[in-house]
This record gives C-alpha cells, sequence and structure tokens, in this order.
C-alpha cells in the first residue's frame, strides 16, 4: 500500500524547506505569496491532507474549541451558529455537547474535552456541582468562559445577560397594568437555570408587598412542566403570568387555551425569548428578549483571545442587557 504523503514530501515538491511548509500550514510566520503558491500546488498534487491531531500531539493543544450547553434547543442555536462561525473564522475546529441539565454529563463532557486537548471551553454550567472541577481546568492553563448561565463564586471569565433586571422590569410592567397576582413559571431550586430571574420577580414583589406565586418544577422534564402548572392553574387565581424560558411560555399558553382563559383580560402573559411567532398570535405575545447570537460571538471572541494570547489575565465579566418587548398579551 503506497504510504500517505508527509509534510516533508510537500517541502521536497515546493523546493522549501520542511519549516516553511510547517509555517504555512499553521500560519505560525510569515510565508510569502510565491512560496505560498509553490506549496499549495504541491500539497494538490500529492493529495495531502494535514494531519490535525499529529500537529496538535506536537503543540500539545488541538486548535479545537469546545461549547457545552445544557439542552438542545431553539434557544441556544443563535449562540452555536456564532460560536461555530467564530471559531471557523480563526481556523480552530468546533465541538458542541450538551449536559442535559445533568452535573454528572456535564462532568464526563469536560473529561472527554480534555482528553481531546481541546484549547478552550465555553459552558453553560448546569448547577454549581462542578465549580471546583471548572476551577482546576482553568488553573492549569485552559481556559474557559462562562455564558448565559455564571456560577457566583467562580472567578472566570463570563458573558451573561442582565436576567435579574430583565425579569425586574416585567414583573413592574404588570404591575404598573394593574396586576396583583403575578406567577412565575418556573424555577428549579436544583439548578442554575432562572435563579437570578426569581431574584428579580422576587424584588419587585417584596417592593410593592405582592403575594410571592413562584411554580417550581423539575428542569428539563416537559411532563414535570405540564402537571405542574396545571396543578397551580387550577387551585390559584392569578391575573398576571412571567415564564422564564421558551418551552415554558409554551407549556402555559397551551393550558390556559385548553382552559379558555383570555390573555390579557383574564391573565396578562410575559413570555421568554423573542421568536419569529411571538408576534403573530392571535394576541401578540410580549416578551424578555434575549440576544444570545451576541452573547456567542462576545463569548467566542474572549475565548479566542485568551487561547491566543498564552497568558492569564484577570478574569471579565460581560453582562448584557436584555430587552422587553412590550405587545398585547400585558
Amino acid at each position: 500500500m503506497k504510504n500517505r504523503p508527509s509534510s516533508e514530501d510537500v517541502a521536497l515538491r515546493a523546493g522549501v524547506s520542511r519549516a516553511t511548509v510547517s509555517a504555512y500550514l499553521n500560519r505560525s510566520r510569515y510565508v510569502s505569496p510565491e512560496l505560498q503558491r509553490r506549496i499549495e500546488q504541491a500539497i494538490k498534487e500529492l493529495n495531502y491532507i494535514p494531519d490535525p491531531l499529529a500537529r496538535a500531539l506536537k503543540m500539545n493543544d488541538a486548535k479545537t474549541i469546545g461549547l457545552i450547553i445544557p439542552i438542545v434547543s431553539n434557544f441556544y442555536n443563535p449562540m452555536i451558529r456564532a460560536v461555530n462561525e467564530c471559531a471557523h473564522q480563526k481556523s480552530f475546529s468546533f465541538l458542541l455537547a450538551s449536559s442535559e441539565e445533568d452535573s454528572n454529563r456535564e462532568k464526563e463532557i469536560l473529561r472527554v474535552f480534555l482528553a481531546k486537548r481541546i484549547s478552550g471551553i465555553l459552558v453553560v454550567p448546569c448547577s454549581y456541582q462542578n465549580r471546583s472541577f471548572l476551577q482546576q481546568i482553568y488553573q492549569n492553563g485552559i481556559p474557559i468562559v462562562q455564558v448565559n448561565r455564571k456560577i457566583a463564586d467562580l472567578d472566570i471569565d463570563s458573558v451573561v445577560s442582565n436576567n435579574f433586571q430583565a425579569a425586574y422590569n416585567a414583573t413592574r410592567h404588570l404591575i404598573d397594568r394593574g396586576r396583583k397576582k403575578i406567577a412565575l413559571f418556573g424555577y428549579d431550586p436544583g439548578s442554575l437555570a432562572n435563579y437570578e430571574k426569581k431574584t428579580g420577580y422576587d424584588t419587585a414583589l417584596k417592593e410593592y408587598k405582592l403575594p410571592n406565586l413562584t411554580i417550581q418544577i423539575q428542569e428539563h422534564n416537559f411532563q414535570n412542566f405540564r402537571e405542574n402548572f396545571k396543578t397551580f392553574i387550577n387551585s390559584n387565581n392569578i391575573d398576571g403570568l412571567i415564564c422564564t424560558t421558551q418551552t415554558k411560555t409554551n407549556v402555559a399558553l397551551s393550558i390556559l387555551n385548553e382552559k379558555k382563559m383570555r390573555i390579557p383580560e383574564e391573565v396578562a402573559v410575559v413570555g421568554f425569548d423573542d421568536t419569529p411567532w411571538s408576534s403573530l398570535l392571535q394576541t401578540p405575545l410580549t416578551v424578555i428578549s434575549e440576544n444570545t447570537h451576541q452573547m456567542g460571538i462576545m463569548a467566542a471572541q474572549m475565548l479566542l483571545d485568551r487561547i491566543e494570547a498564552k497568558e492569564k489575565r484577570l478574569p471579565e465579566h460581560i453582562v448584557l442587557e436584555d430587552e422587553l418587548v412590550i405587545r398585547d398579551s400585558s
């Protein structure tokens, strides 16, 4: 069987040194246009395919970034596209994994990333459970950026939305519209998801001395969402509702429709995430709009900058403001 062509074969064919071929492939130093042309021609003639793993082993870096999201959903799609594009522009590979809101699974994914000699990690943490492990990875020189959620006492880079202010503003909006029995759907005490939204909601209610009507759920359990919301609605009289995710918004609207509860006459509703259909409903939906595409761009650029700098700097924390898009549902 014919041996696979090597970078040395390319160098011989192009009439340059192997170091020049390496510099061209890795973009590690300037290579003149003429030499680039000769190397590229030799690559085509030999049908040479660079071995990224072999290069990674030599460099102790696979030139790859990874993103861990808590669930595969439409909400995270813009972020995934943004990170993928930023990685491509810098000639990095991109790995994607979902923890499914399971801290053990999240830790397994982190270990897989490390085994693949990952250059840097973007993570939407699902809980506090892996705080020490993430800190250990960071201290061992692998850049990490927390995205969308932040472990409060983990001092590494983060790009998040101001979900506290968004939920506070949404609650104040409903209060200003005369609503006094406002429910928050849903919150899982065991998850990082929606903690800041609940805190913003709690703060607004406390200021106006209104009852706290939090609908607790088990995160990442669709059937639990439906059962808990139905049970709550059947035993509580509410006139306002704030949903903490796109999925919970869909569940709430479906059940309110089944019960023939009029929006906003009986219940004013604020959903989460401004999807294309939000403005097309029979009663256009007021929503908290979070720009996950911009968040993905900023987090990926921050991570790639950290990787290329090859030196530790003080952690940076970026907070993006959400937008309350007011429509007829409230």
